[in-house]
């Protein structure tokens, strides 16, 4: 339960997949989730084979990569920006015409054929989960406590960060065709663009919050 409740916290990785689903197609945010997992991966792998206890031992070398992660959230952040501060006549859309039923509006087609490719939503994924080093760190503090009495901790972190993030992958799937369903209502160039505006400040809020330590 306690683990569930921490997955289905939002964050910036709900966010940009979100924003894929909007934005692109299902297979490009499930490619981001996949990068998420990897990231996740290695990070817990890293985490057991000690760089964990270094970044939480060595606050220097900590805070470059809290650093490092804030400014891949603040790039994505001014990314979103840009897009919500478009004039609406770029997105393509004639003003006061009403679209055919089952049509995709011109701005959403727009966006979407703008989009990310499948390896560039992966490598998205990749930066989102990885620049965090906090990711690490709270896998090897949370996980610890759960590994079921008379098996190894060398055996049971390992065994609980892949089922931790097996049920990562199924809520970001299960979101994912959540928000898809929902897509043909929200993919209007003025949802969009609050989409953009709230992606914007989600990333900023985070990279703010990662640069300070919070």
């Amino acid at each position: 339960m306690s683990s569930l409740i921490v997955i289905m916290m939002p964050g910036p990785d709900l966010v940009l997949i979100t924003g894929l689903v909007l934005n692109g197609s299902l297979r490009v945010a499930t490619a981001a989730a996949l990068g998420m997992i990897t990231a996740g991966a290695v990070q817990a792998g890293l985490g057991a084979a000690g760089l964990a206890a270094l970044l939480a031992a060595s606050p220097e070398l900590f805070a470059a990569f809290r650093w490092a992660g804030a400014l891949v959230l603040l790039g994505w952040a001014v990314l979103a920006l840009r897009r919500f501060s478009r004039p609406a006549g770029s997105e393509g859309a004639a003003a006061g015409t009403v679209p055919e039923a089952g049509a995709v509006p011109a701005g959403a087609a727009a966006v979407t054929a703008a989009g990310p490719s499948e390896r560039q939503a992966f490598v998205q994924g990749l930066l989102c989960t990885g620049s965090n080093p906090k990711v690490g760190i709270f896998l090897m503090a949370f996980l610890p406590q759960f590994v079921p009495v008379g098996m190894t901790p060398e055996a049971g972190v390992p065994l609980l960060a892949a089922c931790y993030l097996a049920l990562g992958l199924i809520w970001l799937l299960t979101w994912m065709r959540l928000v898809h369903r929902l897509a043909r209502h929200l993919r209007s160039p003025r949802t969009l663009r609050i989409a953009d505006g709230l992606t914007a400040v989600v990333f900023g809020v985070f990279a703010v919050r990662l640069a300070l330590g919070g």
